[in-house]
């Protein structure tokens, strides 16, 4: 979209949430409107307030600004990184687009492989912002800008979540206020859109109590969609769970199973879907695909592990404080009371050492995988500048608002974003609205994980929306059951993948992987998420680098859509 005179040009990815009271502001002030889009209120407001315009705006975002007046260009990228934007600089000059695809087409861009970028990605499953998987590029992360100006880039951080925990409130005032903000939050999500709306449910608190928001506020019931397996997996039973909420709000309620079959074939589409390695969590991909008939906007319950704990190393983090404030017996070590080695050495070590320790590859076993293993810096001294810069002592909300700053853009949004524009289907997260994060940001690390309970103080407000069945039962969500298709469905993959041909590139040391593969098969170990992580990196090298693009990896098996009375 052009300014008036064509000399500014501005490109936007995403939605502005705000951009109806930003408009009245504008309008207010003189500015006339030619278009009802959000993308023209941006555009006003950048020559209203000029750089500071992106702090004014609220959503998910990814924003180029060329401006002809100063010869110069800006980038920005939402505050918490829901959209992507990546930059390559080189000998004065600078590209940049949303998708490293397209940067791939310069003839200018470096495309070899950023050996720092793998060694992290071995741990992470993912490529940590700022770097990229290719030597050319850069992630500008998460509530961040970049000037271009006379061939060089500037970026400054203009946001980032503060986990103070330095609320003096009880916790039926933080739930009561959750509850109002969450309404809000979701509320506008659906307000924003201009076609018909959905929503992932899983049956979990977070999405359940999204649909249970939406629900009050629809006059149609809620279309929602959830994903199931042909094969029964003992430990996957969301879409009973899903199927009770759906009952519960009256939603109009789709699911889409899903065989082992199905999922392989597909791999070659979700690998491309990336751009770069990835090993986190895809399934969304077939949840995506089967609301994409139907609709084009849904909202979803992410971002709701990353601000109130549920993951491991939250729930370990609980325990660590317990342990460093001489908290020991059995219920302040939670599931660790049987092992309690686990969090008193952990309670001796900087958080980055033992957070990282739960993740994939540990540098040790890196040097032994890679060829080429050079120097580079650990893992976790890579998550440390993140607890450095911490707001506060508390190791569970010092956990959380590292998890935001690195997990949540770097990982959960990306397959949200990647996996949803898969199918254009654009997902808008309630949870992750700004007033919602600051709040709870607030709120101290034991209101939300406790030894033995995680996000305690979201259970508390959703009791008043949803059953004590919902609520309590084990957290699920949409993650593929790898550990129970690893050792029989992959195995005609992972033997194709891990053969001499395919590491012919030479950054593996093949007898490592020979060994991880024999002694999870015989059920020495569990490798899942290592082999996983190795898999994935295979396949995306294939297609990317080396150019081979399998159309199929098995025969596929009809999965109609089924409607749930």
């Amino acid at each position: 979209m052009a300014s008036s005179d064509g000399r500014i040009w501005l490109t936007l990815n995403g939605e502005i949430y705000n951009f109806r009271e930003l408009r009245a502001e504008l309008q207010a002030s003189g500015r006339v409107f030619s278009t009802t889009s959000d993308s023209e209120v941006a555009l006003a407001a950048y020559e209203r307030f000029g750089d500071a315009f992106v702090e004014r705006l609220h959503g998910m975002f990814a924003i180029a600004v060329f401006d002809e007046h100063r010869n110069r260009a800006m980038l920005a990228r939402d505050r918490l990184g829901k959209k992507p934007v990546y930059y390559s600089e080189r000998n004065g000059r600078v590209a940049y687009a949303s998708e490293l695809k397209a940067l791939l087409l310069d003839p200018a861009f470096d495309a070899s492989i950023d050996p720092q970028a793998l060694w992290h990605f071995l741990t992470f499953k993912n490529v940590p912002s700022p770097l990229s998987i290719f030597r050319g590029a850069r992630q500008l992360p998460a509530g961040h800008t970049a000037v271009i100006e006379n061939g060089t880039v500037r970026v400054r951080q203009y946001w980032r979540p503060s986990f103070t925990g330095d609320a003096k409130i009880t916790e039926e005032e933080a739930a009561d206020e959750i509850i109002a903000l969450l309404r809000k939050a979701t509320h506008a999500r659906m307000e924003a859109s201009d076609v018909p709306i959905a929503a992932f449910l899983s049956g979990g608190i977070d999405s359940s109590l999204v649909v249970a928001l939406m629900a009050e506020h629809s006059t149609i019931p809620v279309r929602t969609f959830s994903l199931g397996y042909t094969e029964r997996v003992s430990h996957k039973n969301d879409v009973v769970f899903a199927r009770e909420i759906a009952k519960l709000f009256g939603t109009e309620h789709y699911e889409r199973e899903i065989s082992p079959s199905t999922m392989i074939d597909d791999l070659p589409k979700v690998v491309r879907a990336f751009d770069e390695p990835f090993a986190g969590t895809i399934s969304p991909y077939w949840l995506c695909g089967e609301i994409s008939r139907a609709v084009k906007v849904a909202l979803s319950g992410d971002g709701a592990d990353e601000l109130f704990g549920s993951y491991k190393n939250h729930r370990l983090a609980a325990v660590v404080a317990n342990v460093r404030a001489g908290k020991t017996t059995p219920n302040d070590l939670g599931e660790w009371a049987d092992c309690p080695e686990i969090p008193m050495t952990a309670a001796r070590e900087p958080d980055a050492v033992w957070r990282t320790k739960l993740a994939g590859f540990d540098d040790a076993t890196k040097h032994e995988l890679l060829a080429d293993a050079g120097t580079h810096e650990s893992s976790a001294d890579w998550l440390e500048r993140y607890y450095r810069e911490a707001s506060l002592s508390d190791v569970v909300n010092a956990t959380l608002e590292v998890d935001m700053r690195t997990l949540l853009p770097d990982q959960i949004l990306t397959y949200v974003d990647r996996l949803s524009m898969a199918h254009s289907l654009e997902v808008r997260s309630p949870f992750l609205d700004t007033a919602l994060v600051e709040f709870v940001g607030t709120l101290p690390g034991s209101m939300k994980v406790r030894a033995g309970a995680t996000k305690s103080i979201l259970k508390r407000a959703a009791r008043k929306f949803l059953p004590d069945a919902t609520i309590d039962r084990p957290k699920e969500g949409f993650v593929l059951p790898i550990d129970a298709w690893l050792v029989d469905r992959l195995q005609p993959l992972t033997d194709d993948l891990f053969s001499g041909d395919a590491l012919s590139h030479g950054l593996f040391k093949r007898p490592l992987i020979l060994q991880l593969l024999r002694e999870h098969r015989e059920h020495v170990a569990d490798h899942t998420y290592k082999l996983w992580t190795l898999l994935m990196f295979q396949l995306w090298h294939e297609q990317v680098v080396v150019g081979k693009n399998r159309t199929s990896l098995c025969p596929a098996e009809a999965t109609p859509k089924k409607e749930v009375a």
